[in-house]
């Protein structure tokens, strides 16, 4: 059963393109848009959200921007303190400016925050009145055009992509990409993220041509490089690039290129990437687009620790509902001791008119990688219309060790669309493991067995099952008389039981006794034939005729008469001179004329040796079929006196 997931939204005057949490304080969103240059009369603006209560969302800040610029294409907080926080905008400047040759796409503001809203640290906010007074106004901090095209004659250069390094904690320096997008010459640009960046901020510069990054993002190199990776996408291609803090980037690495962008199919049915984010920093996310709006999936990379090359480590087909997915965002949940955590991923995808978001989780432990993708819940038409961007709140859990008083923890997801609303879902975390302990971590759905386990007990089932299918299988064949009595199944059946579905083994005996003594009586009526230069027809009769003696066995008669409503008597004789067994039934009348005829049990243990013999010798008998197939079966007394004398 999919999980309940609370969430609360509210509707603004303007459509939405760009959205960001206050990475220390998730009780606030900005969120951005507008109606563009036109002249709509939709205003472009940047809001504060307040996202402190799950029942309701408010709007405590309201930024109009200057009339007749663009709308609000990208949005990211920079930095935050008690009181305000720094946030980047991408903003195309106005027509005019444009076409005097300028076009100030970055723009960067900073916003007062609501007095008695703020927790830096992470404490839990008072449960008192709130005032949504700003401590202080909002103002712009300043404008400047990166991108090399933004300085030239008028085109459709826009900041499409804008995208920050993880923050951790407040001093920690970051790192800021963009990407331009409509540009004569595309480019993704690194900087230090000051509040005006200049010349001397610029870290990264990267000309992509007439090529587009469909998306880009950073990662903090660790220990190794005490540097960040920039990763980015094109339709059918994925880069990374070490940033070095002690030395200059190097050129961008190729890691993997989709097997369709090497065809000669033309772009419209060939894959396409649509999001990239890193897991770890050799681990890469992927989301691609299937040709022709015919569904969407996650693919995770493996990075070598060169960063000369990749694989496709796991693939997952998303949500059948979903035509085409337009937005990827994860959030990594805290580390154990061991380094073990669980990664949040929120999928954005168009099904029909509508806007779903499919959420899912994925384990990573040090020694094993990555586990497998988890589903979690499916999340449908959250939007009317187009979403335009997911965002998950920063998750960096309380201090450890853990108190009793630490509240539930959580994180939220934000999504925003052209209709005009701001949804934000709450997604309730839980220690791990979930007895008490005061250095947990926290995992929105308990980790379940490593995939060696899975594999594993998979195998051990597997086995248990054949073994317990191939037992019963010996059981029952054991009992019908199919195989040899290894077991001893039979055995275990009630007497009553044993008489109604047990049948003795014979299969084995008759074909060793049985079938040699026939192939060489059909040998030797052919011999004979063959010396009497016979016909065909003479053959196939030798050879019907040696079928017959061999369907005229005593095992076979026996079987025979006691399936018959009025069973005959069998009488076996050795006929005179040329002491062949013969067999033959006859009515019980006719025998008591016929005083050299005994029963089985009337015969003398010397008499049954003899004939046993005879009837092994013959084919007639096999010591393992025992000797209640002969009980009630006649014997001729002239066998019985031949016998006599032989054994004499």
């Amino acid at each position: 059963m999919a999980p309940t997931v609370s969430s609360s939204q509210t509707k603004l005057s303007y459509p939405l393109y760009a959205a960001d949490f206050d990475p220390f304080n998730p009780d606030f969103l900005l969120v951005g848009g507008g109606g563009g240059s036109s002249s709509t009369g939709v205003p472009n603006k940047i809001s504060l959200i307040d996202a402190s209560r799950r029942d309701q969302l408010a709007e405590v800040v309201d930024v109009e921007l200057v009339k007749g610029e663009d709308s609000v294409t990208s949005l990211g907080v920079v930095e935050s303190s008690e009181s305000s926080l720094t946030a980047f905008a991408g903003i195309n400047s106005s027509i005019a400016d444009q076409n005097a040759g300028k076009n100030e796409h970055l723009r960067s503001f900073r916003i007062g925050l609501p007095a008695k809203k703020r927790r830096a640290d992470g404490s839990t906010v008072d449960s008192g009145e709130k005032s949504t007074a700003p401590t202080q106004g909002s103002q712009a901090l300043g404008r400047t055009a990166l991108f090399r095209s933004a300085s030239g004659t008028k085109n459709e250069t826009y900041q499409r992509v804008l995208r920050l390094s993880p923050a951790t904690s407040p001093d920690q320096p970051r790192l800021a990409a963009i990407a331009s997008g409509l540009a004569p010459e595309n480019e993704i640009i690194v900087f230090r993220p000051t509040p005006n960046p200049v010349a001397e901020d610029e870290v990264s510069r990267i000309s992509l041509g007439g090529c587009e990054a469909a998306d880009l993002d950073l990662i903090s190199d660790g220990d190794e490089t005490a540097g960040h990776l920039l990763a980015y996408c094109t339709d059918g291609e994925v880069f990374v690039q070490l940033l070095a803090t002690a030395s200059k980037p190097g050129k961008p690495i190729s890691l993997y290129r989709s097997p369709e962008s090497t065809t000669s199919l033309p772009p419209s049915k060939r894959p396409k990437f649509r999001s990239i984010r890193f897991l770890t920093p050799r681990y890469l996310l992927l989301l691609q687009n299937r040709p022709g709006r015919t569904g969407a999936d996650l693919l995770v990379l493996r990075v070598s620790k060169d960063l000369s090359q990749a694989r496709i480590s796991l693939r997952k087909r998303l949500h059948k509902s979903t035509k085409a997915a337009v937005g990827l965002e994860v959030c990594p949940l805290t580390e154990s001791d061991l380094g073990e955590r669980q990664f949040v991923i929120a999928v954005a995808g168009q099904s029909g008119d509508d806007s779903s978001i499919e959420l899912l989780t994925i384990d990573y432990t040090p020694n094993t990688g990555l586990g497998r993708f988890r589903p979690y819940t499916f999340l449908r038409s959250v939007h009317k219309g187009p979403l335009t961007k997911l965002v998950f709140s920063n998750f960096i859990g309380p201090a450890l060790p853990v108190t009793k008083d630490v509240g539930p923890q959580f994180i939220r997801l934000a999504s925003v669309g052209v209709d005009q609303i701001v949804v934000v879902h709450h997604l309730p975390l839980r220690p791990f493991p979930a007895t008490y302990t005061k250095r947990p971590r926290y995992v929105l759905t308990p980790p379940g067995r490593s995939e060696a386990m899975q594999t594993t007990f998979s195998v051990f089932f597997a086995l248990v099952v054949v073994g317990i299918v191939a037992f019963l299988m010996q059981v029952y064949c054991e009992i019908r008389g199919a195989v040899p009595p290894v077991l001893g199944a039979t055995d275990w059946l009630s007497p009553r039981m044993r008489e109604l579905v047990a049948q003795p083994y014979i299969l084995a005996e008759t074909a060793r006794s049985e079938l040699p003594i026939a192939a060489h009586s059909a040998t030797e009526k052919l011999k004979d034939a063959a010396s009497q230069i016979p016909s065909v027809d003479q053959i196939q009769a030798g050879i019907e005729d040696a079928a017959a003696g061999m369907k005229q066995k005593l095992y076979d008669l026996v079987r025979e008469n006691s399936e018959l409503e009025t069973p005959k008597a069998i009488i076996v004789r050795e006929e005179a001179g040329s002491g062949d067994i013969s067999t033959e039934l006859a009515h019980d009348a006719t025998l008591v004329q016929q005083e050299t005829l005994r029963r089985w049990d009337e015969l003398s243990e010397t008499q049954k040796t003899s004939w046993k013999r005879r009837l092994v010798d013959a084919g007639h008998w096999a010591e393992d079929q025992g000797e209640n197939i002969l009980k009630g079966v006649f014997f001729s007394q002239l066998a019985d006196a031949v016998g006599n004398m032989v054994g004499g």
